[in-house]
């Protein structure tokens, strides 16, 4: 769990994605255009740092993502099992994370995943999946109405 401060207001948002290009553009335009911080994670270790360092409103990731290069120092012991049992699809071991902090902030999804099984795991942790490749208007849409709606 997140050591916040009732100082600490989660603000920012975080993209998680472990390609960096699919992101650069959103997050340079999003920093031009939000008060608010933009940050970016190239894997769930990263993302972990990042999340456990301030909260964050809005985390846009992908499901395929790494754990990163020292997962045991973000997730403990487990991080070992869950090398084993989950190779490319990091963005569920960031959702479990996710769900640990307090607060909690909203989750979208960035993703190619169209494997409806996987989609359901998402349940009502994410409120919403942006197909990739989106156009980057669309993007940048979803992203602003889903922070507009947090307000």
């Amino acid at each position: 769990m997140a050591d916040t401060t009732a100082a600490e207001v989660p603000s920012g948002v975080l993209f998680v994605d472990d390609e960096p290009d699919n992101i650069r553009i959103i997050v340079d335009i999003l920093k031009d255009a939000l008060d608010e911080r933009v940050d970016a994670a190239h894997s769930v270790e990263d993302a972990v740092e990042l999340l456990l360092a301030r909260p964050y409103r809005l985390v846009v990731m992908d499901v395929f993502i790494p754990l990163g290069e020292h997962p045991n120092r973000v997730l403990g012991p487990r991080a070992d099992k869950v090398q084993e049992h989950v190779d490319h699809l990091g963005g569920l071991v960031l959702l479990e994370e996710i769900d640990r902090l307090d607060p909690r902030p909203t989750v979208m999804a960035h993703t190619a995943c169209t494997d409806h099984a996987l989609l359901e795991i998402f349940g009502d942790r994410v409120v919403h999946r942006i197909p990739k490749p989106a156009p980057l208007d669309t993007l940048l849409r979803d992203v602003v109405d889903t922070l507009r709606s947090l307000d």
